[in-house]
C-alpha cells in the first residue's frame, strides 16, 4: 500500500532544500577570497568564478521548468542533490581556476534545480494557499545566506584563534 502524501513534511523538506541552497551561496561567498589567495587568482578570475553561479542558477531554473512535468519533482530534486554533492566535492578538491569554475557552476545549477522542483511542489501541495506558502518557503533563502556567512565568519575566527592565538 502506498503511503499518503504528507504536505507538511514535503513543505519542511522543501524549505530545508532551499536552506541548503542559500547556505551554499553564503559559504561560497565567504570562502572565495581565501580560495583566491590559495590558488593565486586575481579579482577578475574570482569575479568570473562567482558569476558562474549566477548564470548556472537561471539556466537550471529554465531547463528544470521545462522538464519538471516530464521527469517529476523527485527526480529533479535528486539531480539537485547530486549537483550539490559534486559542487561541494569539487570545491574541496579544487586545484585552481577551472575546478572552482566548474564546482561553482554545479552549485549554481543545483540551486536553480531546487527552485525548479520546489516551487511547483509547494504550489501543488497547497493549491488553496499558494501565495502564502510560497512566501513562507522563500523566507528560508535569505536566512540561509545569513547563516552561511556567519558559519564562515565563526570558523575563520576559530581558526585564527587556534592557529595564531588571536
Amino acid at each position: 500500500m502506498k503511503k499518503p502524501i504528507e504536505p507538511s513534511k514535503l513543505f519542511v523538506a522543501s524549505c530545508l532544500a532551499l536552506l541548503v541552497t542559500s547556505l551554499s551561496f553564503g559559504i561560497r561567498a565567504g570562502i572565495l577570497g581565501e580560495l583566491g589567495v590559495k590558488f593565486d587568482l586575481n579579482v577578475s578570475q574570482l569575479s568570473v568564478i562567482a558569476a558562474t553561479a549566477f548564470w548556472g542558477f537561471p539556466l537550471a531554473v529554465v531547463i528544470g521548468g521545462f522538464i519538471v512535468d516530464a521527469i517529476g519533482m523527485k527526480r529533479l530534486l535528486m539531480a539537485a542533490f547530486v549537483l550539490h554533492l559534486l559542487g561541494i566535492v569539487l570545491t574541496i578538491f579544487a586545484n585552481g581556476f577551472w575546478s572552482l569554475f566548474i564546482s561553482t557552476l554545479f552549485i549554481g545549477m543545483a540551486n536553480g534545480t531546487v527552485e525548479a522542483a520546489c516551487n511547483p511542489l509547494v504550489a501543488s501541495i497547497y493549491p488553496d494557499n499558494k501565495t502564502t506558502k510560497l512566501s513562507h518557503f522563500h523566507l528560508w533563502f535569505p536566512g540561509g545566506i545569513v547563516v552561511g556567512t556567519l558559519i564562515v565568519f565563526l570558523f575563520s575566527k576559530y581558526r585564527d584563534l587556534v592557529m595564531f592565538g588571536r
